[in-house]
């Protein structure tokens, strides 16, 4: 008996695993939604940080954190999954550094962050384009 429960469980934490990773494959839509979203987080942001409202920018920097890492399991095929993942990885970090900036109410560690983001978000744009 205990052995066919044991059987049981591990089967069910197998299928959820491997639902998991299935649901982890590239959405197009997702990450044109994703990036619809991220343009106003990014305008949301720049306005808590021009009104000098850190736990409103804080707060941001934490949304645009939870997007980015959202995307990094879900890389188009065709990719470079390991530079897809550095990429959504270093956004997640900067937008950490970001966090830590509005705490010390740093502004020039805040435009740091979001230089770093913009980088990022630009190179795996680049990867994006169709190549010419």
């Amino acid at each position: 008996m205990k052995k066919r429960l044991i059987l049981v469980v591990v089967t069910l934490v197998s299928f959820l695993f491997l639902t998991q990773a299935a649901t982890a494959a590239y959405d197009s839509a997702q990450t044109k939604a994703a990036m619809k979203q991220a343009v106003q987080t990014f305008k949301d942001l720049n306005a808590k940080v021009t009104a000098k409202d850190y736990y409103g920018a804080a707060d941001k920097f934490m949304d645009i954190a939870k997007l980015f890492k959202e995307l990094e399991s879900a890389a188009p095929p065709a990719l470079d999954q390991a530079k897809w993942t550095r990429i959504h990885e270093g956004i997640v970090n900067a937008a950490f550094k970001g966090i830590g900036a509005c705490g010390l109410k740093d502004d020039k560690g805040i435009q740091q962050a979001i230089s770093e983001i913009i980088k990022l978000r630009d190179e795996g744009h680049q990867m994006l384009q169709p190549k010419k």
